[in-house]
């Protein structure tokens, strides 16, 4: 693969995902030892829907807006290693008909490692990270929003394949698994149903835990020597969860167009929409960055 279409690939494969889950989704093609690659990138999303267990849409008694700002590093450190960090800023507002809440500050930090099986016109990497919150507020949220349950944290381990396409373009796709429990701030807390008093008392520190698999898969195709366009998916599947942790799953999909200002700049833009949801809000989001 040319460098230019492997930049391209790893440019794609780094934009994050909206929510408050991350799928597993990297670049199986790593910098070199001492090279690095920083991104900063703006995003814009609503939600006014819901997806309920069946996949059936209804409209929320409200409005979820967001907005963030997120940075990310990756790092060239040994020979077929890399160390990658990210961490949003998210300004979000939430209206309803008893007024508007709006909470601000640092989402999840995410720190892992990309190993390279095998470097070349084709790439398959694996990789193993963590991700856990920083303080943002997400636990007050009036639409209950099952993928943004504060304190909790996740460990993920997934594979990166990439390949070229045609000689003008590429297809990478991921696939792997996570955890998710009950950071130690929340553990202590107990849940009772008040309306029935005789039922078992949940210990959310036990019990407050899902186990995500995950998958993605992106085409870009360079139609002139600076522009590229892409076409995106990202999903998520419960495979098995605890008391205090809905089964649901997510699919998003959306289009990308990158600008090559030149060899060390790039100008991107984007979206993201739900194709497929249970149990989780309906998002639709749209992005810059450089």
């Amino acid at each position: 693969m040319s460098a230019r279409a492997a930049s391209s690939a790893l440019i794609l494969s780094l934009l994050l995902l909206p929510v408050g889950f991350r799928c597993a989704q990297a670049g199986p093609w790593l910098p070199a030892p001492g090279e690095y690659y920083v991104e900063l990138r703006g995003g814009l999303f609503s939600a006014d829907s819901y997806h309920n267990a069946d996949g059936d849409r209804f409209p929320l008694n409200g409005k979820w807006e967001e907005r963030s700002v997120r940075a990310l590093v990756e790092l060239g450190w040994k020979k077929r290693v890399s160390f990658f960090m990210s961490a949003p800023f998210i300004n979000a507002t939430q209206r309803y008909e008893g007024g508007t809440r709006t909470s601000t500050g640092l989402e999840d930090l995410r720190l892992g490692f990309r190993y390279g099986l095998h470097q070349g016109a084709s790439a398959l990497a694996a990789e193993l990270d963590w991700q856990g919150p920083l303080g943002y507020d997400r636990s007050t949220s009036v639409f209950g929003d099952p993928l943004r349950d504060g304190g909790l944290e996740q460990i993920s381990l997934a594979l990166h394949y990439g390949t070229p396409l045609a000689k003008r373009g590429f297809v990478q796709m991921s696939l792997g698994g996570g955890y998710r429990f009950l950071s130690l701030t929340g553990s202590g807390k107990h849940v009772t149903n008040p309306e029935d008093p005789e039922a078992p008392v949940i210990d959310e520190a036990k019990d407050r835990w899902s186990v995500p698999l995950l998958a993605s898969a992106d085409l870009g195709l360079w139609v002139t020597p600076r522009v590229l366009v892409a076409g995106r998916f990202s999903g998520m599947t419960t495979a098995s969860h605890g008391d205090l942790d809905l089964e649901r799953t997510v699919h998003l999909a959306g289009p990308m167009l990158l600008y090559r200002v030149d060899d060390r700049l790039d100008l991107m833009a984007g979206s993201w929409s739900t194709a497929i949801a249970h149990q989780a809000p309906h998002y639709d989001q749209v992005y810059v960055g450089v």
